[in-house]
């Protein structure tokens, strides 16, 4: 079977400014917001918390058990 040809993709800058924009990157897509769960056999899923509604309200549902516990309320 042959082979089908590379899609073109925008250069990337290499040496010391490649490598601060790859670690930069890094830390950003680290820092983002995201809700793990598992299902019922114990594998992992992550959720986008932009794009998925499931995952805002288990968000919401965290902050406020988070903000009860700080406030020392029986919930």
């Amino acid at each position: 079977m042959p082979r089908l040809p590379r899609k073109p993709s925008a250069p990337r800058p290499r040496g010391v400014s490649g490598a601060v924009a790859a670690t930069l990157a890094r830390r950003r897509q680290a820092r983002a917001v995201r809700v793990l769960v598992r299902d019922r056999t114990g594998s992992p899923r992550v959720l986008d918390a932009d794009e998925d509604p499931v995952a805002r309200a288990l968000l919401e549902a965290a902050e406020d058990l988070i903000s009860a516990a700080q406030r020392g309320s029986k919930v």
